[in-house]
């Protein structure tokens, strides 16, 4: 190697200490400009961090939160699942209409989801182990916009959609719940959406459907004809 290349890899490597020097010294300037606050409303996440940061933007909201708690706890139902997730849109819907990620009940529909905090606790959870609220009350303009039935369970903040935690998917969830759903029986009142077509396969990801509003089940189509319930060997 030349003088000349030598003393040209010198200065390179000298450059780039310098660099390396300048970055740290100002690396909590660099933390700070690259970490990416918690979005709270329309594409927001729909972790408990963004809860949390949802709350705490409206006095009003923590303040209905701590009496939607209370009367959780009254009921006896507050550990059935963390209450915070009763608060929750659906994902996927709230990006598409535009809506923010979470949504405390009306407090005249609060009884309404007693039933299916119930059936988790005593047949659903017993069953599958640990569940997780997805989504649970929609409102009517919300419920129109993600295109749900004009009559959904979901308007009076009687149904849950779930998944198991952690996430399960495949025939083997289905079976169980089917199982559960048949052992429970009539009395249960229990409603299952079970989304698992026996052709194509598990297309909804683990999730599943549960309300007390009635004994029936349902599948692909939301009708009993498409429930896989009754059809495995």
């Amino acid at each position: 190697m030349t003088n000349s290349g030598v003393i040209g890899r010198i200065l390179l490597l000298g450059a780039m200490g310098l660099v390396l020097a300048i970055a740290w010294q100002n690396r909590d300037a660099l933390v700070r400009q690259v970490t990416i606050p918690i979005p709270v409303s329309g594409v927001g996440s729909t972790s408990k961090p963004a809860f949390d940061a949802w709350l705490a933007q409206d006095e009003s909201r923590a303040r209905a939160f701590a009496q939607f708690e209370r009367f959780l706890a009254e009921e006896g139902v507050a550990e059935v699942v963390e209450p915070w997730q009763l608060a929750r849109i659906d994902g996927f819907v709230a990006r598409e209409c535009d809506a923010e990620p979470f949504l405390i009940p009306p407090d005249d529909l609060w009884p309404k989801v007693l039933p299916a905090l119930r059936l988790l606790r005593e047949e659903v959870i017993p069953t599958l182990g640990p569940v997780e609220v997805l989504s649970s009350y929609r409102s009517s303009a919300l419920n129109s916009c993600a295109g749900g039935a004009g009559r959904s369970n979901h308007l009076e903040f009687s149904a849950l959609d779930l998944v198991t935690a952690p996430r399960r998917r495949g025939e083997g969830l289905y079976r169980e719940l089917c199982a559960m759903h048949d052992d429970a029986g009539p009395s249960s009142r229990m409603g299952l959406g079970a989304y698992y077509d026996l052709a194509e396969g598990d297309y909804s990801g683990g999730r599943f459907h549960i309300d007390g509003e009635g004994y029936r089940t349902w599948g692909r189509s939301y009708t009993s004809a498409s429930s896989p319930c009754g059809r495995f060997d």
